[in-house]
């Protein structure tokens, strides 16, 4: 919940209710914005409406119009007032990046746009107390850069949350050429991922293609027999477990490590398996009084409940740009250019 009321902020600096709300929505998940998005969001075809809030913010310098050629533009929130008047003075938001990264955010906006009814996980804070506190994961098992500061969650994508808990992961593909940032998403998320028993993830991109490559990646990533096993207290599966008890019984059996595997894995467990119901297993499998078959039996009636799907979004981004000090700018390993021949109505100005 939050301590403040960004919308009456953002009245406070001359914003009509319905303008302070959409700008709220991009100034938290994107930075960016075109005409249709507000047209959209305001349930309005074409009119004054957007006119009216495009003058107000470009005479209080809050956007910057990006030009990119055949008559498209797209509206950039550029002022720390504005991310200071809803709390994020800091957002990087604010700063202008590749095309292939502003592609990605309107993406994202045209998805939240969609699902504003969602109970949606918004920030970086509040997606940290959701995993930790609610599901109970530890810290350490989240996403992570380091960016100047530790950040968690580094790209931003929304988490939906179903009426039930169960989170729903989103990656957005803007026209990559490959699957390689998909896979180092998955990379990342993966110890978050195996620490939660059940998980729903969206794939959402803007051709069919890469939505099918994205399934193959996704089934390599995490093949339907490793599912088996995988809980909030075998995160790696209940096989890597087994190998622990073993390697800790050798550990004290011998009085030290005699094989490469085994510091391994002991160094792999002593950061996942320390709850009391680790050590009462551990203690058990030394004394004799369960065996593997047993454990397995526990962990595999519990297993992993998996949910992948794609989503191809029915919009032309105007990513033509005309000028090149914009595909210039920092923070984008590529700059993905989309050519639109035919704009659709409403995203021209």
């Amino acid at each position: 919940m939050l301590d403040y009321d960004p919308i009456t902020s953002l009245e406070s600096i001359g914003y009509l209710e319905r303008e302070a709300s959409f700008l709220y929505l991009v100034a938290v998940h994107s930075g960016y914005f075109l005409r249709r998005q507000y047209n959209s969001f305001a349930g309005r075809d074409r009119g004054t409406a957007l006119d009216r809030l495009l003058r107000k913010a470009e005479r209080h310098k809050h956007i910057q119009v990006i030009e990119c050629g055949r008559g498209w533009h797209i509206y950039h929130l550029k002022s720390k007032t504005l991310y200071a008047a809803v709390n994020r003075p800091h957002s990087q938001n604010r700063r202008i990046k590749g095309d292939a990264h502003i592609k990605l955010r309107l993406m994202v906006l045209d998805f939240v746009l969609a699902h504003l009814s969602a109970n949606i996980l918004e920030d970086e804070a509040g997606k940290v107390d959701f995993f930790t506190m609610q599901c109970g994961v530890r810290s350490e098992f989240l996403p992570r850069s380091y960016a100047g500061r530790l950040m968690c969650f580094p790209d931003g994508f929304p988490i939906l949350v179903s009426d039930t808990g169960i989170p729903r992961f989103t990656f957005f593909d803007e026209g990559q050429a490959s699957a390689t940032r998909f896979e180092r998403y998955l990379a990342q998320y993966k110890p978050l991922l195996a620490a939660l028993g059940e998980f729903e993830l969206l794939y959402v991109a803007d051709s069919e293609s890469n939505s099918a490559r994205a399934k193959t990646a996704f089934h390599r990533f995490l093949p339907a027999d490793r599912l088996h096993g995988i809980t909030a207290l075998t995160p790696i599966g209940v096989e890597h477990f087994l190998e622990y008890l073993d390697a800790s019984q050798r550990y004290d059996t011998k009085g030290g490590v005699t094989r490469a595997r085994d510091l391994e894995v002991l160094r792999e467990g002593e950061r996942i398996y320390d709850s009391l119901e680790h050590r009462a297993l551990q203690a058990a499998w030394n004394n004799g009084s369960t065996s593997a078959e047993k454990i397995r039996q526990r962990f595999l009636q519990s297993s992993m409940r998996v949910t992948f799907s794609t989503m191809v979004l029915p919009y032309r981004y105007p990513l033509d740009l005309a000028r090149s000090e914009y595909s210039a700018y920092e923070g984008d390993d590529t700059h993905h250019h989309t050519h639109n021949d035919t704009p659709s109505i409403g995203d021209k100005s």
